[in-house]
Parts: structure tokens; C-alpha cells; sequence
């Protein structure tokens, strides 16, 4: 196959296990449906989900939340066609790290790469925006920034609504995103502190919202 002929290449890079689905499933099965080679980078692990805990809990959670991704990534159709690079940088602590992120993601690199919104409302998540952002504007890339804990929060305001992007979600696309997000138990259900990390009231919003980008 001649270089100009292989598919274009996405990278979608997630802070925790989950953010890929939640606030970008709709955006990976269209990227997937238009032949797009897919790789999604894992910033963390998601090992301090549930606050403090032993060393081996930790590693018992990152592996049970590696597992529920996997799990998620079949129930939204696209599992097959989907690597995951794991980076391993300490879950909520993206900020102390992100020159070394910035670094590692200018060295995947891609023409698209898509990324949680510098705005989002979680530590994590914006210091993996600003890290995208600086590592696109390297490789001159395209970015966008997608939202999670935005909407919940009411973080945007009415001039970013007017210029995002909505991606198309048919009911097939929604349902799919919605089993999918179902596999993330260890978030849904209650957690050791007796609360689920993740409030219903997220996951109802993925049944009747679209998905929101900022370019």
C-alpha cells in the first residue's frame, strides 16, 4: 500500500477510563465509521478513583478499570478497530506531569486529535486540554476539545454553545454509547465512601444530550 493510501490517522486522549465514552463515543464510531486508524491514549489509570487507598487496591482498581474500557469500547462498536496506549501518569495529578504528557503526545502525534476541554471542571481533564493543545499546535494538528463535566456544571456559556459542534448521534449511536457506558460499574455503583464517582444525573444527560466539541 502506498503512504498516501493509508487511512488517516485520530488520536482521542482520555484522562481517566471512562471520559473516551462518556464524553466522546458518538465522536470514536464516527471516526471508526470513517476508516479513521484510531488510537485513544489512557493519560492515568484511574487508580484514585476512590480516594485513598492501599498500594494494592490502587493497582487492583486500575486493572479493574482497564477491564471495564475494554468491556466499553465492544458494547460501542468499535473495540476492534481501537489501540490504547496506556501512559501511566498518577491519576490526579495530570498537572504536575504535563510538560512530560505534552512530550508524549507531540510524540504519537496525529493530524486530528481530540481531547477533553481545557474548561471542564476537572483538574485532569484541563491539564490534558492544555497538554493537547500546546502538543497540536507542534505537529500543526487539528484539535478538538470535547466536554464531560462541563455540561453537568453549567460551564459553558451561551456563545461557546453557539459556536461548538455537535456530533451526530443516531439512536443506534446513542444506545450503543449508553450500553457502553453502563460497563464502568466501578464508577456507576457505590464506591467505598458509600457515593457512586460518577452521579446519575451525568449519565442521564448522555440519553438526551448531543455531544459537544470545541474547535
Amino acid at each position: 500500500m502506498h503512504p498516501s493510501d493509508q487511512p488517516p490517522t485520530a488520536v482521542l486522549v482520555a484522562p481517566h477510563p471512562d471520559d473516551e465514552v462518556f464524553g466522546a463515543g458518538a465522536l470514536l464510531r464516527w471516526l471508526v465509521a470513517c476508516r479513521h486508524r484510531v488510537r485513544v491514549i489512557a493519560v492515568t489509570d484511574g487508580e484514585a478513583a476512590w480516594g485513598d487507598l492501599a498500594a494494592g487496591d490502587r493497582q487492583d482498581l486500575a486493572r479493574r478499570r482497564a477491564a471495564e474500557r475494554a468491556r466499553a469500547l465492544t458494547l460501542l462498536g468499535v473495540g476492534g478497530h481501537i489501540e490504547v496506549v496506556r501512559l501511566g501518569i498518577p491519576d490526579g495529578a495530570v498537572a504536575d506531569h504535563e510538560d512530560e504528557l505534552t512530550a508524549r503526545l507531540a510524540e504519537i502525534g496525529a493530524p486530528l486529535m481530540a481531547a477533553t476541554w481545557r474548561n471542564d471542571g476537572h483538574p485532569d481533564h484541563e491539564a490534558v486540554g492544555r497538554a493537547a493543545a500546546v502538543a497540536a499546535g507542534r505537529l500543526d494538528a487539528s484539535l478538538v476539545e470535547f466536554v464531560v463535566w462541563a455540561g453537568l456544571r453549567q460551564r459553558l456559556t451561551s456563545r461557546q454553545l453557539r459556536t461548538a459542534r455537535l456530533v451526530p448521534m443516531s439512536a443506534a449511536t446513542r444506545a450503543a454509547k449508553l450500553r457502553a457506558a453502563a460497563a464502568f460499574r466501578s464508577q456507576l455503583e457505590p464506591s467505598p465512601d458509600g457515593r457512586p464517582v460518577v452521579p446519575q444525573a451525568l449519565i442521564d444527560r448522555l440519553a438526551v444530550e448531543p455531544e459537544v466539541v470545541l474547535t
